[in-house]
């Protein structure tokens, strides 16, 4: 019978490999950058990550029917499509969006401008409708949008400061500025988990290793903490202990006349990770520099959060094009 911590045993986007001939793929991580200064200055750009392919939002202010489609890159073979539009409503930012299995969660505004809602829209490779097959050269399946079973919790005006996937495989905790909500999206059912919030900024990851979720701090910048893993029970009203690595990791920079542009934290197995910084030189200026750095986290004999003997950094000086966009970063 398998063991309850090997249960837990997944990827933390909770999908399985889509490579040929059964083998793991090799994995990389991948940069996202703006660094071509003859491009004209666009709208900010989003990307999220599903199976071996990153889905690019060319425009994330336009709704369904004035946005283009999106375009997908797939690592595996390097080739780039066209993919779908942007489901109903307006999507809030397709760099929220959380892969469990083999699906893409994002979260849309929907309704008219004097009673916006939200809604959970879901993303997933599905057969086409019958009624969008109108040739026989018509492809049979597709990427699609679906909204998901239940309501979303949130308000229009709420933003989501923080989420993390929990080992389950297939619970998604989401903090706003005051509150935790949790949906099972197996079944659709969302959570109230009470007035706490998680500690991270932006997107948090589980590690099995040291058996806690992993991110940004998000009151003391430049930080790395670990939280325990919350609750699924709507009883489960405290907030989980935290505990924060006592090294800053970022970087000089960002203070002064340096802008920090965006900062991430991508996990990459084995309780190793890699943060990527976005600075700018100067205030009046669009050159850059871009500082990575790969590190693994353990506890010492204390039980305190510590980094692992071997970390390495290095930057790199960019040319950007805009600072309405700063980087992503992927693992895959």
């Amino acid at each position: 019978m398998e063991s309850s911590k090997s249960k837990r045993r997944r990827g933390q986007n909770g999908e399985r490999c889509t490579c040929s001939h059964g083998a793991k793929r090799e994995e990389h991580l991948y940069l996202v950058l703006d660094d071509w200064k003859a491009a004209p200055e666009r709208t900010p750009m989003a990307f999220a990550a599903l199976g071996t392919n990153i889905f690019v939002s060319t425009n994330k202010h336009c709704s369904r029917h004035q946005a283009p489609p999106f375009l997908v890159y797939d690592t595996a073979t390097a080739a780039l499509s066209i993919g779908p539009r942007p489901p109903d409503g307006y999507l809030r930012d397709l760099g929220d969006a959380v892969a469990v299995s083999e699906k893409l969660y994002a979260l849309t505004l929907v309704g008219d401008e004097l009673r916006p809602s939200t809604s959970l829209q879901v993303l997933s490779w599905a057969p086409t409708p019958r009624a969008d097959r109108l040739e026989a050269w018509d492809p049979t399946m597709a990427w699609l949008w679906n909204s998901a079973p239940t309501t979303s919790p949130f308000m229009a005006r709420d933003v989501i400061t923080s989420y993390c996937l929990h080992p389950d495989g297939r619970t998604i905790f989401m903090s706003t500025d005051w509150r935790t909500h949790s949906v099972d999206t197996s079944n659709g059912v969302w959570r109230d988990l009470g007035e706490w919030t998680l500690p991270f900024r932006g997107r948090a990851y589980f590690d099995d290793g040291l058996d806690a979720w992993v991110g940004l701090c998000r009151e003391h910048d430049g930080y790395v903490c670990r939280c325990a893993v919350g609750s699924r029970s709507a009883m489960a009203t405290q907030q989980p202990e935290c505990w924060m690595l006592k090294e800053k990791l970022f970087r000089r920079g960002g203070e002064g006349k340096r802008q920090r542009l965006g900062a991430t934290l991508t996990y990459m197995g084995d309780s190793n990770f890699c943060l990527v910084e976005n600075v700018l030189r100067s205030e009046d200026a669009l050159d850059a520099v871009l500082n990575v750095t790969l590190f693994g986290l353990k506890y010492d004999r204390k039980g305190e959060l510590q980094t692992k003997t071997h970390r390495t950094t290095k930057s790199y000086a960019l040319s950007k094009n805009t600072t309405l966009f700063s980087h992503a970063a992927f693992w895959m």
